[in-house]
């Protein structure tokens, strides 16, 4: 997925850069069973999605959250 660069504030003080995220999947299925194995986010890209102006509490003027690390998980299903 690729995300343009966007600005916080309607002043254009502050900003994200325009990043891209990967996401992987390698999925499996028989009669029976399922099995997934995935990766989110897979070169571990930083951002920050979202930022809100929050004056005299951060030094930037903005309070924002991270996006979600890398992450990777298993899955396992039965089918009936």
């Amino acid at each position: 997925m690729f995300y343009g660069a966007f600005q916080y504030d309607d002043a254009n003080t502050l900003g994200q850069d325009a990043y891209s995220l990967v996401n992987l999947r390698l999925a499996m299925t028989g009669r029976l069973l399922t099995g997934e194995v995935f990766v989110r986010n897979a070169f571990d890209t930083r951002y920050i999605p979202l930022a809100f102006p929050y004056p005299g509490f951060a030094p930037s003027g903005f309070m924002g959250e991270m996006g979600a690390p890398r992450t990777a998980g298993v899955s396992i299903g039965v089918r009936f």
